[in-house]
C-alpha cells in the first residue's frame, strides 16, 4: 500500500499537468473607469490647447510671417514710453505721449499690478497736430519720429550693403511699447515707421509666469 507521501506527490503531479492559466471571467468597473477618465481628461486638455479650430474658407487666406528669428543687430530700436520716445537709446526732445488714461490719476502705479484697460482709437487720442506732418489730428505721420529713423535707417541699408544683402527685404525695428499704450498712438508709430522704408518689426512682451 502506497505511503501518504507518495500519494501526495502524486496528487501534485496530476494537479500540475491538469492546471490551466488563470482566465479573468469578470469586469473590473474600478479599473475601467479609471482608464476612461485618463482618456477624457487628454482629450480635454488637447482641444483646449489646440489653435487648430480656425475657420477655414475659400475667403480667408492667413498671412504669412518673413520673421525667422530675432531682430539684428542692425535692427533700429524704438522705444515708446508713458512720457517719451527713444530711438536708440536717444530721445525726441519734445514729444509727448498721448496718454491712455483721461485723468493721469486713474493711471496704475508701476508697482501696482497689470490690469486690462480699453485706451482710445480715436484721432483725438493720438500724438498732437503740432508733431503730424499734414497739422492735423487724423493724420498718421510723427514727423520728429521719421526725421529721427532716417539716419539709423541709412546706417542699416549701409551695413546690409556691407555685407552682401542688398535690397533685403526691409530695415528691422525692435518696438518696445508701455503697457498701456493707446492703439492709436501704436498704429501712429508703425505707420511713421513704414514711411522711413522699415519693413520687419518685433515686439518685446513680457512673458507670464505660470
Amino acid at each position: 500500500m502506497a505511503s501518504m507521501a507518495k500519494y501526495k506527490a502524486e496528487l501534485r503531479k496530476m494537479k500540475r499537468r491538469n492546471a490551466v492559466p488563470h482566465e479573468v471571467n469578470f469586469l473590473n468597473i474600478t479599473a475601467m473607469m479609471d482608464m476612461m477618465t485618463i482618456i477624457l481628461v487628454f482629450l480635454l486638455k488637447s482641444m483646449s490647447a489646440s489653435s487648430a479650430n480656425l475657420p477655414q474658407t475659400s475667403d480667408l487666406a492667413l498671412p504669412t510671417s518673413i520673421l525667422q528669428g530675432g531682430p539684428t543687430e542692425a535692427g533700429i530700436q524704438i522705444v515708446v514710453s508713458r512720457d517719451r520716445v527713444l530711438v536708440n537709446g536717444n530721445e525726441i526732445k519734445g514729444v509727448d505721449v498721448p496718454g491712455c488714461f483721461t485723468n493721469p490719476n486713474d493711471a496704475p502705479k508701476a508697482h501696482e499690478p497689470y490690469r486690462l484697460v480699453f485706451c482710445p482709437g480715436d484721432s483725438p487720442h493720438g500724438f498732437a497736430p503740432k508733431f503730424k506732418a499734414r497739422g492735423t489730428a487724423a493724420d498718421l505721420e510723427i514727423s520728429p519720429l521719421l526725421n529721427a529713423v532716417e539716419t539709423p535707417v541709412r546706417v542699416a541699408e549701409e551695413i546690409a550693403k556691407a555685407k552682401g544683402k542688398p535690397g533685403q527685404t526691409g530695415v528691422e525695428a525692435m518696438i518696445l511699447f508701455d503697457r498701456y499704450t493707446s492703439y492709436r498712438v501704436m498704429t501712429e508709430v508703425m505707420f511713421t515707421l513704414g514711411q522711413a522704408k522699415i519693413g520687419k518689426f518685433h515686439f518685446l512682451a513680457m512673458q507670464a509666469a505660470k
